[in-house]
């Protein structure tokens, strides 16, 4: 890419913030390995993760650069594209500890799925969960992060494991109902189906695993709402220690997942955090910023992202950083800039 020799156009390159997932993934991925007769000390080794040191410590989180790395490595010393369906196969309930255990004691599978985009960042952060309703379906729904790189083998591990806990919790066979994925149609489709066992689209505009909401509604065998009470208070517990963050680093980040979906306020990013709106900006305001200028702040870094890595029009990009007119969004990128979405991206572009 060349230099831009305006100083106002100078790209500023965003710093990343601390995106990470649960060691309890890579166990899973050793595990798999394994199984297919590799060597899983030596795919770790390659991706600068030492597996017994994962091992030892589950609760510990992995950069996603990293992790993304192992997934990739994984896929080709497995020679699978399907490898993440297999992966899927040795996540178990007890590596994601509490999360895990408060899936297994809810009431119902439906209020199991209910309490996950809440806690999905346990799992990871560096994606966006939430559900979709219909009359009779659930659809529990994974949207990556614009500029944070995740694999789509991760979303098919992700699902698998779903399904199977899904069983488990519930006793009896297939709930799921349909399987839309992002990644790119794979030439042997046998791998997804065998997993499955229903429909599964790929090329869709996002992820999602359609549930029967009867089936979901049915009482569990292990349901325990004191031991599930006592669970999600364990859960809150690991994040708050996984989140030794600054709270405007948490705020950000909080800022960039809702920005997938809808209009990130200051009172959803408290409820994120289990405080009060106020609390949450008192501590930004300890900290010398406001969530304002955190919104203001992310808004920028996905409209690098967007002009220099997608071809997306820059009307749509206004929409997507929640922005009420074209106008306003204008504005604020030549406050950012000194020049305009489209000449930036046509000065930047090589």
């Amino acid at each position: 890419m060349p230099s831009i020799s305006t100083k106002p156009m100078q790209a500023h390159i965003p710093d990343k913030l601390k995106y990470s997932t649960i060691s309890a993934w890579a166990i899973a991925i050793s595990r798999a390995l394994s199984a297919s007769g590799v060597d899983a000390y030596r795919v770790f080794d390659n991706a600068g993760l030492c597996l017994d040191e994962v091992e030892s410590a589950p609760d510990s989180r992995i950069a996603i650069e990293r992790m993304t790395r192992l997934w990739h490595l994984a896929e080709q010393a497995t020679e699978s594209e399907a490898f993440g369906l297999t992966v899927g196969q040795y996540a178990y309930p007890m590596h994601f500890r509490s999360l895990g255990l408060l899936m297994m004691t809810s009431a119902t599978l439906a209020q199991a799925f209910e309490a996950l985009p809440n806690y999905s960042a346990l799992v990871s952060n560096s994606a966006s969960i939430k559900l979709q309703r219909t009359p009779d379906r659930l659809g529990f729904t994974i949207s990556p992060l614009p500029g944070v790189d995740i694999s789509p083998m991760s979303i098919d591990a992700f699902f698998a494991t779903l399904m199977h806990h899904g069983e488990l919790i519930l006793g009896h066979e297939k709930f799921v109902l349909s399987v839309e994925l992002m990644r790119a149609e794979p030439k042997n489709l046998s791998p997804w189906q065998s997993c499955f066992s229903c429909p599964i689209s790929f090329d869709k505009q996002e992820n999602c695993l359609w549930m029967d909401r009867n089936m979901l509604e049915q009482s569990t065998v292990m349901g325990n709402p004191k031991l599930a009470a006592q669970n999600e208070i364990k859960v809150r517990d690991y994040l708050d220690k996984m989140q030794a963050l600054k709270w405007q680093e948490k705020a950000s980040q909080a800022i960039h997942a809702m920005l997938v979906s809808g209009e990130p306020t200051a009172q959803k990013v408290a409820q994120v955090y289990n405080i009060s709106e106020r609390t949450l900006r008192r501590k930004l305001k300890e900290e010398g910023t406001r969530f304002r200028d955190l919104l203001q702040q992310k808004r920028r870094e996905l409209a690098y992202h967007y002009l220099m890595n997608t071809e997306l029009s820059i009307t749509l990009l206004s929409d997507k950083l929640g922005y009420t007119s074209l106008t306003n969004f204008s504005r604020a990128f030549h406050r950012w800039h000194g020049t305009s979405p489209a000449a930036f991206r046509h000065s930047s572009k090589p």
